[in-house]
Formats: structure tokens, sequence, C-alpha cells
């Protein structure tokens, strides 16, 4: 599962659960003044 997040937002509940239960993530930093991902790609 990919998880979107932002330092700041609202992503760390999310985080803090998935890595409680063990469940495997990709997390994806996005950018969110210039809408893209910490790979240059259009998050929107």
């Amino acid at each position: 599962m990919k998880l979107y997040y932002s330092p700041g937002a609202c992503s760390l509940s999310p985080h803090i659960f998935a890595c409680e239960a063990e469940y495997p993530l990709e997390l994806i930093k996005v950018n969110l003044n210039n809408k893209l991902t910490e790979t240059n790609e259009d998050f929107q």
C-alpha cells in the first residue's frame, strides 16, 4: 500500500497504525506547495 505524506500533515496516525500492525507501506513524500512527489511526479 502507498501512503502519501507531507511533514506536518495528518498522515502520522495511519503510519503509526500500519507500523503497529506490521503492514507493509511504501512511503511517498509530497510537497503540497507544488503538488509533486519526491520523485517529481504529479501528485494530482
